[in-house]
């Protein structure tokens, strides 16, 4: 897969209300130094792998997407930015990192595509409301990628497709796995600056006992 989605810049106005709207998450360490620009450009290789996985063109996809873990909402708010039909769900366990989800929300004026949720991914995978009913998972950060994708991979329909950031050292791993288990298929990649965005199908059902517990995952995990 390769990444040639290019969205359109934000505008000045878009970029300062951002700007201001993340501040407190840079002086609060969760943003940490990248520039928006820089995010800009690395959420549009999810949204390439996003698009391309359903063979759709970006200004039409209108798709759900959960972004779990999503901080202080990258890539979540962002995605809904560039993916202006989709439908997006920005889950973090930490209240007060989804305070500056919200502030991004709001710059962006995306109150009414994106859905802020506070709750854990594990919990929400075995909740009926949540598991199986989306088109596309994403993360940036979460964990390691074995793990990452165990609790991703039930919350998407049989069809849909899990995103996420991994190292260029982890690709090999990722092109292993059996996650027969769990419903998964073979992964696909799109190259970003900072490594490579790999794109799991969900292919089957898979077992109702996944995402198993933290603990387990990391004891024996699926790849």
């Amino acid at each position: 897969m390769s990444s040639s989605f290019r969205p359109e810049m934000l505008t000045d106005a878009q970029r300062s209300a951002l700007d201001a709207a993340w501040g407190p998450a840079r002086e609060a360490g969760v943003l940490g130094s990248v520039s928006i620009e820089e995010l800009w450009e690395h959420t549009a290789g999810y949204a390439s792998a996003v698009c391309s996985a359903f063979s759709d063109e970006c200004s039409t996809w209108n798709g759900s997407i959960i972004d779990v873990g999503t901080g202080c909402g990258v890539p979540g708010v962002l995605l809904a930015a560039q993916l202006p039909n989709a439908r997006v769900s920005l889950v973090d366990a930490a209240e007060r990192r989804l305070i500056h989800v919200r502030r991004a929300v709001q710059a962006l004026d995306l109150p009414d595509r994106a859905l802020i949720v506070h709750g854990r991914g594990d919990d929400l995978a075995h909740d009926r409301e949540h598991r199986g009913k989306y088109d596309v998972a994403v993360a940036r950060l979460l964990a390691d990628p074995a793990e990452t994708v165990e609790q991703l991979l039930p919350l998407v329909r049989v069809g849909g497709a899990v995103v996420i950031s991994v190292a260029n050292a982890d690709v090999s791993r990722c092109l292993a796995a059996d996650l027969s288990a769990v419903g998964g298929g073979d992964a696909a990649f799109v190259a970003v600056r900072s490594g490579q965005l790999a794109v799991f199908r969900r292919v089957a059902e898979g077992g109702s006992a996944f995402p198993r517990r933290v603990a387990v995952r990391r004891r024996t995990p699926l790849f």
